[in-house]
């Protein structure tokens, strides 16, 4: 892929591996078990955001969200994720990114033929996890008819790695913090997401 004349690349398994050997990317716990051709399979932790039945959730509110949602943790037992159910989890796994590269999350089909969409808001920022590694948040969704266990440990989504063509100038981590819905989720008004 080129990118103003430079070249831009989705890494292979090797440079992946080289990346975390140089502490420019960071997956905490890392298994190298878990890194395929050009990806590393990431897993799903033990707690999860669940959403009221009924509440109005107003993405302006932050006591909306407040109130809509409840945090559950399942001491590593499985979430029986019901037909047209949503909530949100994070992975296992804390990543931290340098500035020189981004990554994308993409649902594991092994996952999707189950009828459980897996969406992660897609990109992950360069500078990412610079101050602190830091779980990914995932939205998942049940479109099958019948319920689904999801167990914490459990394969995921897969996260790919992207080197950019040059170091982003302010990483994300580095950014000045609002405080958003995102602040809301995992533990509490101070760090939602």
């Amino acid at each position: 892929m080129t990118c103003l004349g430079k070249e831009t690349m989705i890494l292979p398994d090797h440079e992946i591996i080289e990346a975390i050997n140089r502490g420019e990317i960071k997956i905490v716990p890392f298994n190298p078990k878990n890194v395929g051709p050009c990806s590393v399979d990431l897993t799903l932790a033990d707690e999860f955001v669940i959403f009221k039945q009924g509440s109005v959730i107003d993405p302006l509110d932050v006591e909306s969200i407040k109130k809509g949602t409840t945090l559950a943790k399942t001491n590593n037992k499985p979430l029986l994720l019901k037909p047209g159910q949503f909530v949100l989890a994070k992975t296992a796994e804390k990543i931290a990114l340098s500035k020189r590269y981004a990554a994308t999350l993409e649902g594991r089909s092994s996952i999707a033929r189950l009828g459980i969409v897996v969406h992660a808001a897609g990109l992950v920022n360069p500078g990412t996890g610079l101050k602190d590694p830091k779980p990914l948040v995932l939205e998942i969704f049940c479109q099958n008819s019948s319920p689904v266990k999801l167990y914490p440990g459990m394969k995921i989504v897969q996260i790919i790695f992207h080197k950019l063509s040059s170091e982003a100038s302010i990483g994300y981590d580095e950014r000045k913090k609002t405080l958003t819905q995102s602040a809301l989720f995992f533990g509490g008004p101070e760090h939602f997401f």
